[in-house]
């Protein structure tokens, strides 16, 4: 006759807490990991903006319409004047509100934006003859302070998107990144940085 075996309550109780002592150390990971595919969702919604921006900004050369054109160069220059532009034959206003969306932050064509504020980004008023490595645009949890080599950033933890997990920032240049806060925290990592005024 064949002996049973069956766990112990012991060897269950062992098992389980192993499980329970790797997920809590694979947890955190995972959280980071979904935060920063969200933030490089984002920087791929900035540089969507930037496109068209910049297709926008070639009509303005071409054409001399100073109602298009890079935000700093547009007559009037404010957000609401960039969004109407940009929707009128780059973006729809679904395309435009999709990409000024990021976790925790909608925007919806029935409640089309006004201001940045209503929106995911901070914009400022680059121009044409801006520097490449001015801030187009940035995540509304990241504030500026200071400009150039004495910039920094400082990331507001009760504001969406991403709060004090990090930020995208969008340069005149065309390029999207995303930092950690530990990379916001040392100003190498951000270089020269130039910003314009705040639209």
């Amino acid at each position: 006759m064949k002996k049973q075996t069956a766990f112990t309550l012991l060897e269950l109780l062992i098992v389980i807490s192993i499980i329970a002592l790797m997920v809590s150390l694979t947890l955190p990971h995972l959280l980071s990991a979904l935060t920063k595919g969200e933030m490089l969702q984002t920087a791929s919604n900035a540089r969507q903006l930037y496109l068209a921006t910049q297709s926008m900004a070639i009509d303005a050369a071409t054409s001399g319409d100073q109602t298009l054109g890079w935000p700093g160069d547009m007559t009037p220059s404010s957000f609401s004047a960039w969004a109407d532009a940009l929707c009128h034959g780059y973006l729809s206003k679904n395309e435009f509100a999709k990409l000024c969306s990021a976790p925790g932050v909608h925007v919806s064509e029935s409640h089309f934006p006004t201001s940045a504020a209503q929106t995911a980004f901070r914009l400022y008023s680059v121009k044409e003859e801006s520097e490449g490595n001015a801030i187009f645009l940035i995540t509304r949890n990241a504030t500026i302070h200071g400009n150039g080599s004495t910039m920094s950033i400082t990331l507001d933890h009760s504001t969406k998107p991403y709060g004090n997990k990090g930020c995208v920032i969008m340069h005149r240049g065309g390029d999207a990144l995303s930092y950690t806060p530990h990379q916001l925290s040392n100003n190498e990592n951000l270089g020269s940085i130039e910003k314009e005024s705040e639209l």
